[in-house]
């Protein structure tokens, strides 16, 4: 009797089990049958939406789609987006060319509740979310005579996809491992410059087309924020002579900004075997910083009209170093093209940035003089300020042609230098003047520059104040300088049989009597207030003339003319053959006494 109901039992519970087989079964077939009918379904709306969107420059094509209905996922296989390039010449006569073209290759895409119910009964596409993997994309820009200006149709893309969807929503795009190649034809279509990034992660955050989003102008191709972020770069140049290397990139086109930490541009081979690689003189750069951020880009520009624009763009924790071999020929072109100003008009892209800020950078700038065999370094320490109006563009030079650098700094680690320098941006000569003032300083301190390069050594000295001003231009310049400074005395050097450097100690006491004042003002005298006039040689670069002209000051208000130097060499010259006289005297002397002993 007590065992009696379990058969029963059994029974329902064999039917519960059919009845869910069944409805799982029922389901199946249903999904097929659905997820059959969906296929090209959306098939054809992701085609034309492409041709579309893109009046007909893209299309799009793909291996498989597989689609499941219950889970509202789907997934596409080997995905190619590329122009039409029969298309693209069409526009390219009917000057409606954009200057940039895009082609996109994903291995497998993966989208992440589809909605397809909402697509069907709505016209609505409804993705949360979209991952692509091991993507290829690349960006060919070609310079055109008439580019296409940015909506010039005047339609959005919702206008343009209306007929197909009411709306379009997708939560998020994730490009994981980024294939990345940045085509530039617009010096030469036959050799492009190209610009390569691999592992680059890129997301797009709230991609919406309807239409009130059609009217938001924040958004850069429908999407609010794009944000791309590089780690662990490091990039052989195409010259092979260095790494660029950089520990992470980002930006963010909502927030507006860029940064970069870490970055390094690494020379391949030390100074010397560097420089022995060419026949001629090339300077050896040496760059880093710690942080480079731009804030408030207009990304819009940047991508319409290649013009980096950004309100202010920050240096911190830099250090420069350059490196020249004297003993290598002059490279035989005039260096005034490449005065900082005039090299900016040929700058390829587009430049515009209210701000630069340098803050706590070093700059050493290093020569080996073949003549003394030794290498002398001039190095500013702390350097910060401002640059204002960094510009190669006409819009914003009508407004106004002039750059401004404001900068302090300290002279070898131990003099405070203030320094203004004004550029000219429209004038063809690269006009441009400064002005600033360097704070007292023990003139030896100087003697790592003085010594290897000039061959003289400070003894003693203190500089007071130092307050220079010139204007110029390529051709060169002129301007004031004064120095206020004390008891200066130097020493000068001679290259011994070993190749050292050793004291003229004669010719030393002769400069320091007859030649150097050592002091400015001179005991009941006014200070002393030099006029130079520096004429540049095709050799000679813009910080080059900046420094000679100050230099040339120097010299005359330390008393060393053309005038006085000639007559220092005759001087010298003169107590050498006396020298000479006496120490013939003396061995004629020497040896009659012998004479008479034998």
């Amino acid at each position: 009797m007590e065992n009696g109901p379990k058969p029963q039992k059994f029974l329902i519970l064999k039917w519960l089990l059919g009845i869910f087989l069944g409805v799982i079964f029922l389901l199946g077939i249903g999904a097929y049958y659905l997820n059959k009918q969906w296929k090209p379904l959306l098939t054809n709306i992701l085609q034309k939406t492409v041709t579309d969107v893109s009046d007909s420059l893209y299309k799009v094509k793909f291996s498989d789609i597989r689609i499941n209905v219950l889970t509202g996922s789907a997934y596409l296989d080997s995905i190619h987006i590329y122009p039409d390039t029969a298309i693209y010449s069409k526009l390219i006569a009917q000057k409606k060319a954009p200057e940039n073209l895009f082609e996109l290759k994903i291995s497998n895409l993966g989208l992440k509740n589809v909605h397809p119910s909402k697509i069907y009964f709505d016209r609505k596409l409804d993705i949360d979310a979209i991952t692509i993997t091991r993507p290829e994309l690349n960006i060919i820009y070609t310079r055109l005579k008439n580019p296409k200006k940015r909506l010039e149709d005047n339609r959005t893309t919702y206008q343009k996809i209306k007929h197909l969807l009411k709306s379009a929503r997708v939560g998020s795009i994730f490009f994981n491992n980024v294939k990345f190649k940045y085509i530039d034809r617009s010096l030469s279509l036959h050799k492009p410059d190209i610009t390569n990034l691999d592992n680059l992660n890129i997301r797009l955050n709230d991609i919406l087309i309807d239409s009130a989003a059609q009217y938001d102008s924040t958004r850069i191709f429908t999407t609010k924020d794009i944000i791309a972020e590089l780690k662990d770069y490091s990039y052989p140049t195409a010259d092979s002579l260095y790494y660029l290397k950089l520990d992470k990139m980002q930006f963010s086109t909502l927030k507006k900004e860029f940064l970069v930490t870490k970055f390094r541009l690494v020379p391949r081979y030390n100074e010397m075997d560097f420089s022995n690689l060419f026949v001629k003189q090339h300077e050896r750069y040496k760059i880093s910083f710690d942080t480079i951020s731009l804030k408030n880009i207009n990304y819009p520009s940047l991508i319409d009209e290649r013009l980096i624009s950004a309100q202010k763009v920050l240096l911190k924790n830099g250090d420069v170093s350059v490196f020249l071999n004297r003993g290598k020929a002059p490279k035989g072109i005039d260096k005034g093209k490449n005065f900082p100003h005039l090299a900016l008009q040929r700058v390829n892209w587009a430049i515009h940035t209210d701000t630069i800020e340098l803050n706590n950078t070093k700059i050493a700038y290093t020569e080996y003089n073949p003549k003394t065999g030794a290498k002398g370094t001039i190095a500013f320490h702390q350097l910060r300020g401002y640059l204002l109006n960094v510009t190669n563009t006409y819009t914003f030079l009508a407004k106004n042609h002039f750059a401004d650098a404001h900068l302090q700094t300290q002279l070898l680690g131990r003099g405070d230098l203030n320094i203004h320098i004004k550029f000219d941006l429209t004038d063809k000569l690269g006009a441009f003047s400064y002005n600033g003032s360097l704070g007292k300083m023990p003139i030896e301190t100087i003697n790592p520059i003085t010594r290897p390069l000039a061959m003289v050594m400070i003894r003693s000295g203190t500089i007071n104040s130092l307050d220079f001003s010139a204007k110029g231009n390529v051709r060169g310049a002129s301007g004031f300088v004064k120095i206020n400074y004390h008891d200066l005395s130097v020493t000068l050097m001679k290259k011994d049989e070993d190749n050292n450097l050793k004291k003229m100690g004669l010719i030393s006491l002769v400069a320091n009597a007859l030649l150097l004042k050592q002091s400015n003002p001179s005991k009941n005298e006014a200070l002393r207030v030099s006029y130079p006039t520096y004429r540049r040689p095709a050799d000679g670069s813009f910080f080059n003339l900046m420094w000679k002209v100050i230099f040339m000051g120097l010299k005359e208000s330390v008393g060393i003319s053309k005038e006085q130097e000639e007559k220092i060499a005759a001087k010298a010259s003169k107590l050498k053959e006396a020298k000479i006289r006496r120490e013939k005297r003396k061995a004629e002397r020497q040896k009659r006494r012998r004479d008479k002993q034998n």
